[in-house]
């Protein structure tokens, strides 16, 4: 089982809030510091934990202290920071990727290119802070998986380098984009462009048949303190657990189709991912035999194959239903016989124990080439 960290940002969520997230969870904030320090430009930055109260929540906020900077920077610049450092490449790649997202974003909102965009609010040392320490945090924590529930949107606006601007903020609406998101009435930024470019990075939906174990539950919060809804971000620590594998199971009836286009149809389907295709003999209306065809697929293959049963098929309709398919874990290997190299597949049970059944093609072209038969070649 792999370790997966879930978001639940139902209120919001900005950089320092993922960060102060994972130290929620359990990752010593004076160790991060210390990593953190030890990157020549953020030397002086200092880290400190501390508990706050959002509502009915105990949260976790991070409190830096940093020299105050004006300069601005550029992609290039903050990219040389993050390869000098003493992090692994997963760290580094992480960190660098969120930032050139950020980085493309703020170019097409601005119609520039990444080697003109000029950092204001993200370019400063805070933002680094954020997105290498997020990187940082999850490789203590040894996690693999980054997962979130849902994506909220604010309303009004805000004020930024550029001015007063509607929220959510462009670049944190082209960073998200081709996520599903909720349009909220609550006032302010939720989601900041830092929070968006980490979650476009690092993140994906959970899936609705993704489970997990909660192994350990935090709450961060950030600087605001609104009314209303408490201004915490959720976030559990967990693992991720085998759940049984889901697939669509296709079937339709048909009484007025040529028999000899079964076995076309038959191998289509196969051709177009089909995991098991089937017919079993029915009596239909008007007591016509007919056949009920039969089709497990996967969920990502189900529209291809809905939509070839109804082109080359006579049928005017599908039932689809989804239901849970059991599997062995499963090998396949050759053995040399004296009818030559046949093809076997083996079956792995829950006790360790090994179940084994030879390939039919390769046991037929073993009985071709010898001249054995087939059954003696089984």
């Amino acid at each position: 089982m792999s370790k997966a960290l879930l978001i639940d940002p139902f209120s919001g969520a900005s950089g320092d809030m993922l960060l102060a997230a994972l130290v929620g969870l359990g990752v010593p904030c004076d160790s991060l510091g210390r990593a953190l320090a030890g990157v020549p430009a953020l030397a002086q930055v200092k880290l400190e934990q501390h508990p706050v109260r959002r509502g009915m929540f105990e949260a976790v906020q991070i409190g830096m202290s940093f020299p105050e900077e004006h300069s601005h920077r550029h992609l290039k610049k903050i990219l040389q920071i993050i390869d000098r450092t003493e992090f692994n490449s997963r760290v580094k790649e992480g960190a660098s990727g969120t930032f050139r997202r950020l980085a493309e974003a703020e170019a097409k909102v601005h119609g520039s290119s990444i080697e003109e965009v000029h950092f204001h609010e993200v370019g400063a040392l805070d933002a680094i802070v954020d997105i290498l320490g997020f990187f940082a945090a999850l490789e203590m924590l040894s996690i693999d998986q980054c997962y979130y529930t849902r994506l909220v949107f604010g309303s009004g606006t805000v004020r930024c380098a550029h001015g007063e601007i509607p929220v959510p903020v462009p670049a944190t609406v082209e960073l998200l984009t081709g996520h599903e998101v909720m349009f909220s009435h609550q006032a302010g930024e939720m989601i900041t462009p830092t929070a968006a470019a980490l979650i476009a990075t690092a993140f994906e939906p959970l899936p609705a048949d993704r489970h997990i174990r909660m192994d350990k539950v935090a709450y961060s919060a950030g600087s605001r303190d609104t009314e209303g809804l408490p201004n915490v971000l959720r976030a559990v620590l967990g693992e991720i657990v085998e759940s049984p594998r889901q697939v669509a199971i296709i079937t339709c009836t048909i009484d007025d189709m040529n028999p000899e286009l079964y076995g076309f149809v038959m191998d289509r389907l196969f051709a177009e991912g089909a995991l098991e295709v089937y017919s079993s003999p029915v009596m239909m209306k008007k007591n016509r035999p007919g056949l009920e065809i039969t089709v497990i697929a996967e969920e990502a293959e189900r529209d291809s194959i809905c939509r070839f049963i109804l082109a080359e098929t006579t049928t005017l309709g599908l039932r689809v239903s989804r239901e849970e398919r059991i599997e062995l874990e499963r090998r396949k290997a050759r053995l040399d016989t004296p009818y030559g190299t046949v093809e076997i597949k083996i079956g792995r049970l829950p006790d360790g124990r090994e179940k084994m059944n030879p390939e039919y093609e390769s046991c037929r072209a073993a009985a071709e080439s010898s001249g054995a038969s087939l059954l003696e070649v089984f």
